[in-house]
């Protein structure tokens, strides 16, 4: 999926044992790839939005252009979650305008 830069990028992740009993407490490693190598020029938050059911929500954006990949890897469980890629292009390629000749 194509975004601009500098727009935010949302995952939900769910954290749960091998009974899907909920962790709520759990703290996420994460690497960010861009272009397939590892990436620093990115800051993924990461909020508890729902502790009975150990969901998570994180956000991040890009300000250059690339295929990104996020690596989540729970600290609990060990869980490992890889996420879609994302096609951050500049503004320029995601333009709506529609021109119709008279």
């Amino acid at each position: 999926m194509k975004f601009g830069t500098g727009q935010t990028i949302y995952d939900t992740l769910m954290s749960v044992d091998v009974y899907n009993n909920a962790f709520s407490g759990s703290t996420f490693d994460i690497e960010i790839l861009n272009n397939g190598s590892i990436y620093s020029g990115v800051t993924v938050s990461t909020v508890l939005i729902d502790a009975q059911r150990g969901i998570f929500s994180s956000s991040w954006s890009a300000d250059t252009t690339g295929d990104y990949q996020v690596f989540y890897r729970n600290n609990l469980t060990s869980v490992i979650y890889v996420s879609n890629i994302f096609y951050i292009r500049p503004d320029s390629e995601l333009s709506t305008n529609i021109y119709v000749g008279l």
